[in-house]
């Protein structure tokens, strides 16, 4: 059995208070200060304790393999507020052990755009991952895990070998998740994520009220060992070590604990993204509808489930119009800062329980109203430049 462990490093630029009096006073519509103020807090209490960690497991076990995804605004925060974060990964990398995937830089909803937007942003991801860690990915992650047969085809037009996808009860139709399925396009695997043991982790670990806890790293690996199949891909957010559950709770001591305990288990092996894409298809793996790995529908209800969230969807696609037509790179780059997932995940209003806890975790907002009004004030203000730019273009 191979173990894919996979991490995703994401930041949205978050808004600043943007009122509608603001409108054309030039106002920025992004809070520098606070977003790497909160990058920093996180630098010390995730990024960095988590990355030394892994050098060290890299360093102590050469069988150990890890894959990252890394989006373009997260490197942009690092670069600002933390530029030895980003030191850090690049030595990583290094060790010829640790793959990168592509994304959509904005870690945005662009394969809902015409085109040629997502094709855009993920090659100016290929370019920042080349750029910073001379590497090009072979393997595509959607934002937020997102995949249908549509983006398979976009993934082998785009020459990539493979695509990420949670591994979800109904596209399975009965089939375990610890196999590599081919998808609808030539050439382009599909590992999946075991989202039951990825959540072991990623959500129960520190849960006192969970029948498991406490969790070792010794019954996990026994749990990993004892799941059939090839891959088994557990596929976590980077922020799940120091920053979901603090150190606190152990959660780095269990982290660095695995290697051991995996090499206990003679079954059981790591490998990385594009190890596993070279494992033989099992069989099909056909989803003509997006499916994601948020919330308990896996769909895309997370940004777009309620009316708010769709207008202001619809709004940032018409902005997009307009801010090409402007032809200004500054114009574009906040449209684009503005089409990033986490805005739409604020307005959610579905609901409660589970799902509803772990939207307002991670809201910058009182409530899905002022998100809401807040975006569409910055969004009209940046409609407003771009339609100014392209007139005096004229």
């Amino acid at each position: 059995m191979k173990i894919v462990f996979y991490l995703h490093l994401h930041q949205p630029w978050r808004l600043a208070r943007f009122r509608y009096l603001d409108l054309g006073t030039g106002k920025p519509y992004f809070d520098i200060d606070r977003n790497l103020d909160i990058f920093r807090r996180i630098a010390a209490n995730c990024y960095r304790p988590t990355l030394d960690r892994l050098e060290v497991m890299l360093r102590q076990d050469p069988r150990f393999r890890v894959s990252f995804s890394i989006t373009g605004t997260f490197l942009e925060q690092a670069a600002l507020a933390a530029p030895d974060v980003i030191e850090r990964i690049q030595r990583l990398v290094e060790t010829g052990r640790v793959a990168l995937l592509s994304e959509t830089y904005y870690h945005s909803l662009a394969f809902l755009l015409p085109p040629p937007e997502l094709e855009e942003e993920v090659a100016l991801h290929q370019q920042r991952m080349e750029d910073l860690f001379h590497v090009r990915p072979h393997v595509l992650r959607m934002t937020e895990l997102v995949y249908d047969d549509d983006l398979a085809r976009f993934a082998a037009r785009e020459g990539f070998s493979g695509m990420l996808a949670e591994g979800w009860e109904g596209p399975l139709r009965g089939r375990s998740p610890n196999h590599v399925y081919s998808s609808v396009a030539r050439g382009v695997s599909v590992v999946l994520r075991n989202y039951r043991l990825s959540d072991d982790v990623g959500f129960r670990f520190s849960a006192r009220g969970w029948t498991e806890y406490p969790l070792t790293a010794e019954k996990y690996a026994l749990w990993l060992s004892r799941s059939p199949g090839d891959v088994v891909g557990l596929f976590l957010d980077f922020e799940t070590f120091g920053e979901h559950h603090p150190a606190s709770t152990g959660i780095l001591e269990f982290l660095s604990a695995l290697p051991s305990a995996v090499a206990r288990e003679p079954n059981l092996e790591w490998a990385t993204v594009e190890d596993a894409v070279r494992v033989p298809a099992a069989g099909p793996f056909v989803v003509p509808e997006p499916m994601s790995w948020a919330d308990e529908n896996r769909d895309l209800g997370a940004w777009l489930g309620n009316d708010m969230q769709r207008s202001a969807f619809d709004a940032a696609k018409k902005a997009g119009t307009f801010a090409r037509s402007s032809h200004d790179p500054e114009i574009l780059s906040d449209w684009r800062k503005l089409l990033t997932s986490d805005h739409f995940y604020y307005m959610y209003v579905s609901g409660k329980g589970a799902d509803a806890d772990v939207h307002r975790y991670f809201s910058s907002y009182s409530n899905p109203y002022d998100a809401y009004a807040n975006y569409m004030n910055a969004l009209n203000d940046l409609r407003r430049r771009s339609l100014a730019k392209a007139r005096a273009s004229h």
